[in-house]
């Protein structure tokens, strides 16, 4: 609303400089068309990001292409698995984008390619090497393309010329005399005027209820076929993808999976609630994701006040960013949980999980707990234990349970971003205000698919001790709502507190403090009634529905699995070949420099990534660092000794030996319980005989019978894990390792912002693995 306010100013400041000659009536009329259109304007970007977001980009590319306005008939057929309540959401940015399409086409915000290349239509295909969304039915390409597409550059520029160009009116004098041959003594609202009367006759064209189809010229290339220089995508990462390379090979080389059609219902009871959300792949809630922000937005334009959502109802970026100043000097509390996770590699502190399992294991027969207050002094001596000893084993017997209770609650409570997130806060509390009973389960779930997964998963860690505790209601005599109650205010970020508080004396009526009132004890009771409808479905909450599956119709949602040993590199001389692939790649990849480098919290480990082009929204990362053994024994740490440096690792198994440095290896990592843990099987060959005494490990996923059926475990799939191990001086070695690894249950983002951070842990704890045990005497394999 606040761009709109600056924009009303500047159109007003207009009306103001009218010249006398102008008759007043005139020039109001002037002002309002301008106002309109530039409210128009706003709303169609509002609409782009709304578009991309929610699964639709290629009617955003179609926009911004000069291709609109679009026969919203047309587009029905396109999504035939979805409501038609949901439906309405997407029609109504359509509409916005078909009302702006004949007044002002301005350049979007270019889009990140990863996002780009997901949409919830089968109709539509992303070409990565145009970088276009294309209609499946027609992808014929034009025999001269540069002469085509030079025809319609020239039809756009006269039919599509912006009401900016038109005008004229943002730059100086100078500028407006080179564009429109006015002089500086020339009547800028007499000029505006005969625009202005221009624009009122293209905007009665387009003002019925049908719209007019798209040209025929346009519509069949311009979409897909379009020269590069023009596009809006130029200034994107590079990507590794290259005409000099053959495209199948790094196909193959990247990416060993293979799809199948139909979901395995067999392993999940998808009529008991659905299929977990943390057996998912990258791929499959990178989709979800989009359907779950098309069906939130339509539940809450549907159900909640106008003055609520309108158009500044989307979530393109749901955290606030927090100034690292703010927690400089902290560890624990007063922490985001993205910063705990990339320095630790878990997003719940370890004194707070152990605080929560003391709790469910020795505490849950303690009256009001959670309720009743502990002793001000211990909880300030337990809050800078926690905080100083993060990494340790604490002694909970000095400390009473209501002290472990209270420091847990504040801990919650002095997150900079709530656990539910300051803007999904107020969401799941308008839900739980408006949107019918029979339809929360459905937006509750939307809501929460929007949530970073480390929020997530922290949510289910904290509900499940919540829920046992609740389970010894007889006795401590905490139910649910009684937990709901003395929780809610440490999880949900509420946007009318103390309101009334706030409000100057002077101007704080009885009826302003009386609603400012009410307004919080209804987001109070909606808290309440939302974290109680948590508790009590929390076995079900983070399960995905059937209907959800199916209404993902896109092919990343088919099941994704890893090829057996035998399919790998079929076209390419077998397992064989495609080992060779994989070590030539990698030594090509390392030799590279236009990889992205990151900020790390570790300055002696270098971090960059590159973007692959093959489907799957997963980064390579590339991890650098220098270590004080020869190559050979850090090659046999990395094979043998993984305990020793990877901390959470839970168990480990040669299920065979293929060759002599090939093996079939499986293992498996602990997570924060109850989260399942991550189980890999991988094919993983070694090299030690290598020029310069250089040594490398190339581990991919593969599908092997004799794997053993892990409890409480997701099998993760190793797209790529590489170590390249090279002399450096004297007795030490520089470690490459890439790594790109989905390891289930997570969206993109996460793998974004954190999955580098947590490989550099480990190499962290590789590099002082030698120096707090000294180098491994072993032989070299």
């Amino acid at each position: 609303m606040s761009i709109r306010i600056r924009e009303y100013k500047f159109f007003r400041s207009l009306s103001v400089k009218v010249n006398d000659n102008w008759p007043v009536r005139k020039a109001e009329q002037i002002w309002k068309q301008l106002r309109a259109h530039k409210i128009a304007e706003i709303e169609a970007l509002e609409a782009c990001k709304w578009l991309r977001a929610a699964g639709f980009p290629q009617y955003a590319q179609l926009y911004e292409d000069q291709q609109f306005p679009v026969d919203i008939s047309a587009v029905e057929q396109d999504h035939p698995m979805l409501e038609a309540s949901v439906m309405k959401s997407l029609f109504r940015r359509l509409q916005a984008l078909n009302r702006c399409a004949n007044v002002h086409q301005q350049k979007q915000t270019e889009a990140d390619e990863e996002e780009e290349t997901c949409a919830l239509s089968e109709n539509w295909t992303y070409q990565s090497d145009v970088r276009r969304w294309s209609r499946v039915d027609q992808l014929e390409m034009p025999t001269n393309i540069d002469e085509w597409h030079k025809n319609v550059l020239k039809k756009q520029q006269s039919k599509h010329l912006s009401i900016r160009d038109k005008l004229g009116i943002f730059g100086s004098s100078r500028h407006r005399r080179g564009r429109d041959g006015a002089s500086e003594g020339s009547p800028v609202l007499d000029f505006l005027s005969r625009q202005i009367s221009g624009m009122s006759t293209n905007d009665a064209a387009t003002s019925g209820d049908k719209v007019a189809p798209l040209e025929a010229d346009c519509a069949d290339y311009n979409s897909r076929y379009r020269n590069r220089k023009t596009r809006s995508f130029d200034r994107t990462d590079r990507w590794t993808s290259s005409p000099s390379h053959n495209a199948n090979q790094d196909r193959i080389t990247w990416r060993a999976l293979s799809t199948s059609e139909e979901w395995d219902d067999e392993k999940f009871d998808l009529e008991e609630g659905g299929r977990p959300i943390f057996t998912l792949a990258c791929t499959q809630l990178h989709v979800l994701r989009k359907l779950a922000l098309l069906k939130l937005t339509a539940h809450m334009e549907k159900y909640c006040p106008t003055h609520r959502t309108g158009w500044n109802w989307d979530l393109p970026k749901l955290m606030r960013k927090i100034k690292s100043h703010a927690y400089r000097e902290k560890s624990v509390f007063g922490v985001p949980l993205t910063v705990i996770l990339q320095k630790t590699g878990s997003a719940l502190p370890k004194g707070i999980e152990e605080a929560l399992i003391w709790l469910q294991q020795s505490a849950y027969d303690q009256v009001g707990l959670f309720r009743k207050s502990g002793v001000k002094s211990r909880i300030a001596n337990l809050k800078q234990l926690i905080e100083t000893q993060a990494g340790d084993c604490l002694n909970f017997s000095e400390y009473q349970a209501h002290d472990i209770a209270d420091v847990i609650k504040q801990y919650f409570r002095e997150l900079p971003e709530a656990l539910l997130t300051n803007k999904l806060s107020e969401t799941f509390m308008l839900i739980f205000q408006f949107v019918p009973e029979e339809e929360r389960r459905q937006a509750v779930l939307c809501a929460l698919l929007l949530m970073p997964d480390e929020h997530c998963e922290i949510l289910l860690v904290l509900l499940r001790c919540l829920t046992s505790i609740a389970e010894n209601s007889v006795v401590n005599q905490m139910n649910e709502s009684n937990l709901a109650v003395c929780f809610a205010p440490s999880l949900f970020y509420y946007s009318n507190a103390n309101t009334a508080a706030r409000l100057p004396a002077s101007s704080a009526s009885n009826t302003t403090n009386t609603n400012a009132h009410e307004k919080e004890l209804a987001e109070h009771k909606a808290a309440h009634d939302c974290l109680l409808y948590f508790l009590q479905n929390c076995n079900n909450l983070f399960k995905i529905p059937r209907e959800f599956l199916q209404q993902c119709a896109s092919s990343e949602m088919k099941e994704t699995s890893v090829m057996k040993l035998s399919e790998l590199g079929l076209d390419n001389g077998g397992w064989k070949g495609y080992m060779q692939d994989c070590q030539n790649v990698m030594m090509r990849e390392s030799r590279e420099k236009d990889w992205i480098y990151i900020q790390t919290y570790n300055p002696k480990i270098e971090i960059s990534y590159k973007k692959i082009s093959d489907g799957y929204p997963l980064r390579m990362w590339r991890l650098c660092c220098e270590i004080d053994a020869p190559p050979g024994e850090v090659l046999y740490r990395i094979l043998k000794e993984r305990p020793k440096w990877d901390k959470e690792l839970h168990s480990t198994r040669t299920l065979s030996q293929i060759d002599k440095n090939v093996e079939l290896f499986q293992y498996a990592r602990r997570n924060v319980g109850p989260l399942p843990m991550e189980e890999y099987c991988v094919v993983r060959a070694w090299r030690t005989d290598l020029p310069g005494g250089t040594c490398l490990i190339i581990e991919t996923s593969v599908e092997d019978p004799e794997a053993v059926n892990i409890p409480n475990s997701v099998r993760g799939i190793v797209l790529a894990s590489r170590y390249l191990i090279e002399v450096y001086g004297g007795n030490k070695s520089r470690l490459t390792h890439f790594s790109r690894i989905d390891t289930r249950g997570r969206m993109p983002e996460w793998y974004h912002n954190n999955y580098a951070h947590i490989c550099a842990i480990n190499i962290t704890n590789l590099q002082k693995s030698f120096k707090s045990n000294g180098a491994s005497t072993a032989g070299q394999n």
